[in-house]
């Protein structure tokens, strides 16, 4: 034992030995990291809160059953080597050892290899019901309403006592210091509370007090938001007149609010960024507006004044300019008639071209050359070989200088 142990002598002479805290964890790890079965164990579960970071790429969560829960660590090494991505709700078998982190008191299991064996009954369920209203058309886009550029007020579901509803006041009273916040409270983790989020929903968007709702809460594991993949909760959203704006969790938490909702905010400080304008943006809008309402207006008047002059011109000298209107209508008619005359030209010439290659494709042009046309002696049929001149006996010969008949001997 460490030196820093000592003992001390009871009123019944007993001794006992009174541990530093660091000496009392650091013993409870030796004697699991001593124990052979937790040297090298396999433990299967529901993973729940899973949470990697960027900037150590270890990940932290729970493996739970139906009685019981341990926290879990798997470092980077072991974690890079994973074949899928580990998620709240996913059934697995983990292998590695079990150990007290002794700096906190903390008794974890150290996954060292990860193996998914299915889906959880949490997400089993969340599954099954996302399914069941997107086939509904709960999560169309076509629902989907726009949220306002300039909201008379925002409507916020949740907690009164969490720190959602001071972080988006917060952000709202930095972005726009007179926007209008109404709370609408409510419980948003427990088995009463998607009854109490639809109460408040609904009570807000039948207000008419508000222009956007945000609803939501911070972050937490499957299980503490689980209210927001109620059923009930969904169709409240869906049938909210007024547009729904879902911060639920973190950015990597996903709710069957979410899908419901007209957008979704991966934290509730980042809803009220969605919802809340920059009032000096605005200004700045306004102010660009009015600076080209001004240049329009301007223009508009120095044509109104142009149009004036040119009237007051034809008032003074009506002549001159009824003189110009008239030069200008024999010139367009001058213009025109050439015009004409030209496709009249262009189209006799055409003419004569399509006259003259009917003509030199007629059969009767080639009989000026000197050659001749048979036809049966009823002049109906021309006869084109000799059998069938043979068996018609007479025939009418047509020349360039008229027709003749004629009797047909072998």
């Amino acid at each position: 034992m460490s030196s820093n142990f000592f003992t001390s002598q009871s009123d019944n002479t007993e001794k006992r030995v009174v541990l530093s805290v660091s000496d009392l964890n650091s013993y409870v790890e030796r004697l699991l990291s001593g124990d052979s079965l937790l040297h090298s164990v396999s433990c299967e579960g529901e993973i729940s809160g899973f949470k990697r970071y960027y900037s150590s790429g270890h990940c932290y969560f729970t493996l739970k059953d139906e009685n019981a829960a341990i926290a879990c660590v798997m470092f980077r090494g072991y974690a890079d080597n994973l074949k899928f991505t580990p998620r709240d709700g996913m059934r697995v078998v983990l292998s590695g050892y079990v150990s007290l982190y002794a700096k906190d008191g903390r008794y974890q299991f150290y996954a060292q290899g990860m193996h998914n064996v299915g889906e959880g009954e949490l997400y089993a369920q969340f599954a099954e019901l996302k399914e069941k209203l997107e086939k509904e058309g709960l999560f169309s886009e076509e629902h989907k309403k726009a949220i306002p550029l300039l909201p008379r007020a925002i409507g916020v579901v949740t907690s009164r006592s969490g720190a959602v509803f001071h972080d988006i006041l917060n952000v709202s009273r930095r972005r726009f210091p007179d926007m209008h916040i109404i709370l609408s409270p409510c419980s948003v983790q427990g088995k009463d509370a998607p009854a109490e989020i639809c109460s408040a929903l609904s009570l807000l968007d039948k207000s008419g007090l508000c222009d956007v709702i945000i609803v939501g809460r911070g972050g937490g594991n499957m299980e503490d938001l689980w209210c927001f993949n109620d059923e009930r909760v969904a169709r409240t959203i869906y049938e909210c007149e007024t547009p729904v704006i879902s911060a639920v969790g973190h950015e990597t938490d996903f709710t069957i609010a979410d899908f419901a909702a007209d957008m979704r905010a991966p934290t509730p400080s980042a809803a009220a960024e969605l919802a809340v304008p920059l009032a000096h943006e605005l200004e700045e809008r306004l102010s660009a507006l009015a600076e080209s309402a001004e240049s329009i207006t301007a223009r508009q008047l120095d044509n109104a004044d142009t149009r004036l002059l040119s009237a007051e011109r034809v008032l003074r000298d009506p002549d001159e300019i009824f003189g110009m209107r008239e030069m200008m209508l024999f010139s367009l008619a001058q213009r025109a008639g050439e015009a004409m005359a030209q496709r009249l030209k262009e189209q006799e010439l055409k003419l004569k071209s399509l006259l003259e290659n009917a003509e030199s494709m007629s059969p009767y042009s080639v009989l000026m050359r000197g050659y001749a046309m048979i036809k049966q002696a009823d002049g109906k049929c021309f006869i084109t070989d000799t059998d069938a001149l043979k068996k018609a006996g007479r025939a009418k010969v047509v020349l360039n200088d008229g027709e003749t008949e004629v009797v047909v001997s072998d």
